[in-house]
């Protein structure tokens, strides 16, 4: 028999919703769990077990407000939280911080009833270096960064959701290398306010889960719209457009090969599948996106550059003082080209529902590294919606993943697209 832990967030909300389980029992569940395997994992950077099932017992005694109601979510410790402090991925810099507002993900979380369980570790000033946090499916490989925390606490039945943050490829790659289900959605589709800023022009909350339905239920639980909801009725087609990007050559073969079969396996499912070639233009993304964190990054680190230098890691350092040396002319015309992008990416997708292309570079690498984002940052540049899918395994046997790209506000579509195909990659 399972435990309440391992349940999936859809079944875990209707077990809450008809009574077959309490928020407490739910939330007692995953302290237990947490447990046993934090010393191993190190998924948290807090948690406080009585505020936890304070809230849980405050739940059941309530009326109920939504899907999410008495759902224990985790959450990324960049968003201020305001009953518990929020470090920002640095207890020693920033060991005062307790904030006074939630993030409006986290109220939007509460206004829908869930639990916040605890906040969730993230590298060192939430940028892409490794953190303490384990791989649960192999504690000697990284879960990715920076939503490390996050990715593993869902993966190792801490808790059936988790909130994220992407500004270059932290929602996605842990997603991959975990095995998980991860949206980064449309830009914007939450204000983002309290929370660790690191390049306005993409930072973004997103959801981990254990499957798409998972990530359609999130959704639909705190913004009540029908069209996220797990049972609205499926699209008639998929057509997906086969998206190899400038870097495939990055690629090892295994992650190549494994591409091609998934797409077999997609149109032997039902699935229509073309070959999409992006204009030339957009082989630029990846890189000018790179440029625009650097800039905008290094402007807002000032502060830790100039009082707290000589606790900066050198990668941190290093990254701000190559930001300071981008131009304002380059900046800008990095900024012309995604918005050039964004005005024509729709009518580039002329023909498929969405793209696919590879998830991540491979494998999850030893904890000593995060793994690349390189085949993540170009979309960022275009504010679209996008999706890690798990499909195969690597040579170790570990998880790999493909990202389905959707168009922009589109959220919704893409994901009932993409629980299309991963009924179809189950099968």
């Amino acid at each position: 028999m399972s435990r309440p832990n391992d349940l999936s967030l859809n079944e875990a909300a209707r077990q809450l919703a008809t009574g077959a389980l309490t928020s407490e029992a739910l939330t007692a569940a995953c302290l237990e769990r947490i447990g046993a395997r934090e010393a191993e994992v190190g998924a948290w950077t807090y948690i406080d077990s009585e505020l936890a099932l304070e809230q849980a017992r405050q739940r059941d005694r309530e009326p109920r407000r939504g899907p999410l109601h008495g759902v224990p979510v985790a959450v990324k410790d960049v968003l201020d939280t305001h009953d518990m402090p929020t470090l920002w991925g640095d207890a020693k810099t920033y060991a005062d911080r307790r904030p006074q507002r939630d993030a409006p993900i986290v109220r939007a979380l509460r206004d829908a009833g869930a639990v916040i369980l605890g906040k969730t570790e993230v590298s060192r000033f939430g940028f892409w270096w490794p953190a303490r946090t384990r791989n649960p499916l192999a504690l000697d490989r990284t879960p990715g960064s920076s939503s490390s925390g996050s990715a593993a606490a869902v993966a190792d039945h801490h808790c059936p959701l988790a909130v994220g943050t992407q500004t270059g490829g932290s929602i996605i790659r842990p997603a991959a290398f975990c095995g998980l289900a991860g949206i980064k959605p449309t830009h914007d589709w939450i204000a983002w306010r309290n929370a660790r800023d690191f390049a306005p022009s993409f930072d973004v909350a997103g959801w981990l889960a254990r499957d798409i339905a998972d990530l359609q239920l999130a959704f639909h639980g705190v913004t009540g719209r029908a069209a996220y909801a797990p049972d609205a009725p499926p699209p008639p087609t998929t057509v997906v457009g086969l998206q190899r990007t400038a870097d495939w050559s990055a690629a090892p073969q295994y992650v190549r090969d494994n591409f091609e079969r998934t797409a077999h396996r997609l149109c032997d499912g039902g699935v229509i599948v073309r070959e999409v070639v992006l204009p030339a233009e957009y082989d630029a993304l990846s890189d000018a996106q790179h440029l625009i964190v650097q800039y905008e990054t290094a402007r807002l680190f000032d502060w830790e550059l100039r009082e707290a230098r000589g606790q900066l890691d050198n990668g941190v350092r290093e990254l701000v003082e190559g930001g300071l040396a981008v131009s304002q002319a380059d900046y800008i015309a990095a900024q012309d080209l995604a918005i050039r992008l964004r005005a024509r990416f729709d009518r580039d997708l002329d023909g498929v529902d969405l793209l696919m292309v590879p998830g991540s570079q491979g494998e999850p690498p030893p904890v000593s590294d995060c793994g690349s984002n390189i085949f993540i940052r170009a979309w960022m540049m275009l504010h679209v919606p996008d999706v890690s899918l798990p499909a195969g395994h690597g040579p170790d046997g570990l998880p790999l993943s493909v990202q389905l790209i959707g168009r922009h506000q589109q959220d919704a579509q893409l994901l009932a697209h993409a629980r299309r195909l991963e009924a179809v990659l189950a099968g």
